[in-house]
């Protein structure tokens, strides 16, 4: 609009330029009543664009009040919508506080039984290992004493060893019956200790002894003696004890000083002609015979003490090769080194001394002819004596004659050279004969000590309460100690001997080859 009313105005100015005076003022009012009427145009101009933006600002307020019609409206559904989630909130948070109570009940009611059955668990695995360690201690009883057996008392050893090892195989089970095993081991110790406590005799089959499979009348006294006599020869068997430490505690002799066996035949037939007696009196007593004691002599000593033990032993006599084995079986497995020791030594001995017999022997008609070829010059004629010899005398006075022809000095060097060889020929092997010396004794003393170690392991698992046996376990394991020192002994005084021998031949050579220099070499000087 202000664009039209400029160019309007341009053009009433270039009509109004060439007019007069006259023209300019009708042309100055011209100007003012287009201005007016410019001016009437601006302002309506004005009052219409007033107008539109009434109309506009009218259009827009409805619009801005449908608008917040709209807006409280939707505003008002929200509220609606926002009630209705609180209250489906609030219903859902009671359920949740209910559930939640719920679970934490539950979890409480799950932690405990996790507890109890934890403590189950354990008090089972508690009473599981108990249940293994008891069956485990079973089984080793039952096998410490099944170990035992055949060392222990003989008679019923084969039901024994039936019964632990059937009561052996329900340890081992995959499910051990226990209460089993230990009433089958409990039931052996019983019956082993009622032959503690009972006494028996009549005719058996023995099984046992040196004779088996043969009739026999036995008398048993509990477990202290148990005398057989044969039914068909009336040999005569005792169980007696052994005393030993390992191995068998029990052993049958047959061989029984003669008094004592017809003892014992004598025991036996009372002890069973006692027990006949009353049933042969009840069937007619008008036809028994005698009275028979009921009291029986038993003619070993049921302690088994030391001199009954001598007697018994000293009723066989041994050679002295048998002597030798028992002594040589006593000292154990030391006693094999120890012999090899003592063979070694002696072969060493024979040999240094028949090389120091040979080498350092000198011969007072050797030494005349020697010295009668040396005054003679003879030189050559004398080392040729000299090495038929192959003493080691001979051997130096040979490493002087062959430098006889030269300076002194030649024949001392040839000297030296000829005594370092022989010395160590004369003292070979005397080194080892004096460590087997030194050895003897040590392995004497190892075999002492694993003697002591075997005697206190046995008697810590069995234990004992007789002092004899202790000594006489004390007594085998010194057997070795013994031997070493019987062969350190000698070896060492040979040793000396050889030693003695060694130092004269060698100051023997030092003193003849000493004097034949002198005689050879005297003259010159």
């Amino acid at each position: 609009m202000k664009k039209i009313i400029a160019i309007l105005l341009c053009a009433t100015s270039a009509f109004a330029w060439p007019w007069s005076s006259g023209e300019k003022k009708q042309s100055a009012e011209d100007q003012e009543r287009i201005k007016d009427s410019l001016q009437t145009e601006e302002v309506r101009t004005l009052q219409r664009e007033v107008e539109t933006l009434t109309r506009i600002r009218l259009q827009k307020a409805d619009s801005l009040e449908k608008l917040e019609a709209e807006h409280w409206k939707k505003r008002y559904a929200e509220s609606q919508l926002t009630e209705e989630h609180q209250a489906e909130t609030r219903e859902l948070d009671g359920r949740y506080s209910k559930l939640s109570t719920d679970l934490g009940r539950v979890n409480e009611e799950v932690m405990a039984s996790r507890n109890v059955t934890s403590e189950a668990e354990e008090n089972a695995k508690s009473e599981e290992s108990a249940y293994d360690a008891l069956n485990t201690q079973v089984k080793l009883s039952i096998d410490k004493t099944l170990g035992e057996v055949t060392g222990d008392y003989p008679v019923g050893m084969n039901g024994r060893l039936l019964r632990l090892k059937q009561a052996s195989d329900e340890t081992e089970k995959k499910v051990p019956n226990t209460l089993g095993a230990a009433r089958g081991y409990l039931a052996d110790l019983l019956l082993r200790h009622e032959l503690t406590y009972t006494q028996s005799v009549g005719r058996e089959i023995s099984q046992v002894g040196n004779r088996p499979d043969v009739n026999v009348e036995r008398l048993r006294l509990g477990t202290v003696f148990l005398g057989e006599v044969a039914a068909d020869n009336g040999e005569v068997q005792a169980l007696l004890r052994s005393g030993a430490l390992q191995g068998k505690v029990f052993e049958w002799n047959s061989t029984l000083p003669p008094e004592m066996a017809t003892g014992v035949k004598q025991a036996v037939k009372q002890a069973s002609a006692s027990v006949a007696a009353p049933a042969d009196s009840s069937q007619d007593s008008s036809s028994a015979p005698a009275a028979v004691s009921a009291v029986v002599s038993i003619p070993l000593d049921v302690l088994q003490n030391k001199a009954i033990k001598n007697a018994i032993t000293d009723t066989k006599e041994l050679t002295w090769t048998e002597e030798f084995q028992a002594f040589f079986k006593k000292g154990g497995i030391v006693m094999y080194p120890l012999a090899l020791v003592a063979i070694f030594a002696l072969l060493l001995c024979l040999e240094r001394f028949l090389v120091l017999s040979y080498r350092g022997h000198l011969s007072r008609r050797f030494i005349r002819k020697l010295g009668k070829l040396v005054k003679e010059t003879k030189y050559e004629d004398a080392a040729n004596l000299c090495l038929k010899k192959e003493t080691s005398l001979s051997m130096v006075l040979f490493a002087v004659l062959n430098r006889a022809r030269e300076t002194r000095e030649d024949a001392e060097r040839s000297l030296q050279e000829a005594l370092l060889r022989e010395q160590p020929k004369l003292d070979r092997r005397m080194g080892l004969l004096a460590a087997m010396g030194t050895i003897a004794p040590l392995l004497g003393l190892l075999g002492t000590v694993t003697g002591i170690i075997t005697l206190f392991t046995v008697i810590t698992e069995v234990g004992t309460n007789d002092a004899r046996v202790l000594a006489g376990g004390i007594s085998e394991a010194l057997v070795t100690t013994e031997t070493g020192l019987v062969i350190a002994i000698p070896v060492m005084i040979l040793h000396g001997l050889l030693s003695e021998k060694i130092e004269k031949v060698t100051s023997e050579m030092y003193v003849q080859s000493t004097a034949l220099m002198n005689r050879i070499f005297g003259k010159e000087s």
